[in-house]
């Protein structure tokens, strides 16, 4: 699952390599060190309709068939919509329309889960190995409401965990669909076949990606979240702090993500 990532600027380097996304673009958002789904944001996207552009969706899926802002709201309030589950999303009355025509990329440069450690949940910050900037594989939805404004929203796909994040997310053991710079090219494709988009919906390597604790940030006072300190490392009493001091390295010698156990 994923309910909360940040999105910092500091390396885009492979995005704008692969023409994702334009330097001047990094301008159109501030650094996010705490973004919160629940609060259902407004977040930089990139659809396929509009590949050249950086739009600004709020974080929870509403269908197009909706009218007004209390409709919007109660969906939001009854309904989870910020994942889709990529299982079975073609399945889905929801998101599978979405998932073969409204496909698009949620920029984002690490997220948090939560581990179950001694009965207590120990949260986690995750992100590539070189903290670049990446993309979450997203679907998108535009409503109207009755004086004719469109509404844009998003919801993040997931999937299975990989070897790394089934260790930190142990309950539910999934994980946000994270694109390579290449996948993320073909994911706004419109010509993809639902073969092709089966074929993206796998986790990316363990090996591509690095964790560490942070502190509870959401006992964090709300005006004090976005801040660099939220993804911090933070050291909890009681952990085997060898195995700890091990996952901070970006990288051992054989450049293979380090797994850990308490």
């Amino acid at each position: 699952m994923c309910f909360y990532y940040a999105i910092t600027k500091k390396n885009a380097k492979s995005l704008v390599a692969k023409g994702i996304i334009k330097e001047k673009q990094l301008e159109l958002f501030t650094d996010h060190f705490l973004v919160n789904g629940f609060e259902h944001p407004a977040m930089p996207v990139i659809t396929g309709e509009m590949p050249n552009e950086i739009s600004f969706f709020r974080w929870g899926f509403v269908p197009n068939t909706v009218r007004t802002e209390a409709s919007a709201a109660e969906i939001l309030k009854r309904y989870n919509t910020l994942n889709a589950h990529s299982d079975r999303i073609f399945e889905s009355k929801l998101y599978g329309e979405a998932v073969r025509n409204n496909r698009c990329l949620v920029l984002c440069s690490g997220f948090f889960e939560w581990r179950k450690v001694k009965g207590k949940k120990v949260p986690y910050y995750i992100s590539l190995n070189d903290d670049s900037l990446f993309a979450f594989a997203g679907i998108w939805s535009n409503w109207v409401d009755e004086l004719g404004e469109v509404h844009g929203t998003y919801a993040i796909l997931t999937v299975e965990a990989n070897e790394l994040l089934a260790q930190v997310h142990n309950v539910k053991k999934r994980m946000p669909l994270i694109l390579t710079p290449d996948q993320a090219k073909q994911w706004l494709n419109f010509d993809l076949s639902t073969e092709i988009i089966k074929d993206i919906l796998k986790p990316i390597a363990s090996e591509s990606l690095k964790a560490h604790t942070v502190n509870q940030f959401l006992s964090t006072p709300q005006n004090e979240r976005n801040n660099p300190e939220i993804i911090a490392y933070y050291n909890y009493p009681g952990v085997d702090e060898i195995v700890l001091e091990k996952l901070q390295e970006p990288n051992n010698e054989s450049g293979k993500q380090l797994l850990f156990d308490f």
